[in-house]
């Protein structure tokens, strides 16, 4: 993509940023069921703004809107990723309730469950995702399901760094 072509995308984007409101995002992250603290610290990204060549270009809110669009394409791979997380996090608080050795367990075996239920629950979602569209579905092929569900994540940072990479070469802030 070339310079110019990417500021006029960025531009777009930032057109479509100033609309989108705070109460908006907050109620989309809340009704999925997003844990408080990690809305708030959303929050404080859905407000930072950067001033380049004297225009106001708002980098949170952008990356925001692209993590609503890509949960809104993907409502229960979003959901999976949640539960995966969640329950990651709850089994860590179990194991370091344990007198004695539990710090030391939950430093082991809090790392190897998320290895195991956020994969499976993201690969959950994305089936489920997959059969509610209609699309084409092999069997229970992991391999083409992992690749697909790296695809959308990998599109997703290309897509948010993309729309702000000439923010990020930019030398000097004016």
């Amino acid at each position: 993509m070339n310079k110019v072509k990417g500021q006029f995308e960025l531009l777009g984007l930032q057109a479509k940023a100033v609309k989108l409101e705070e109460l908006e995002f907050v109620t989309t992250f809340t009704n999925l069921g997003l844990p408080k603290e990690v809305i708030t610290r959303l929050q404080g990204l859905f407000n930072e703004v950067k001033e380049i060549a004297g225009q106001t270009i708002n980098i949170g809110k952008i990356i925001i809107m692209k993590l609503i669009e890509f949960v809104k394409e993907n409502p229960n791979m979003a959901i999976g990723l949640a539960i995966g997380l969640g329950l990651s996090i709850l089994s860590g608080m179990l194991i370091s309730s344990i007198p004695i050795i539990g710090q030391g367990l939950n430093a082991i075996i809090t790392p190897i469950v998320a290895l195991i239920v956020i994969p499976v629950g993201v690969l959950r979602g994305h089936r489920l995702d997959k059969a509610l569209n209609n699309k084409e579905y092999v069997g229970n092929s992991l391999f083409e399901d992992m690749i697909t569900i790296i695809k959308k994540f990998w599109a997703l940072l290309v897509d948010i760094f993309s729309s702000v990479k000439d923010l990020l070469n930019e030398k000097t802030y004016i």
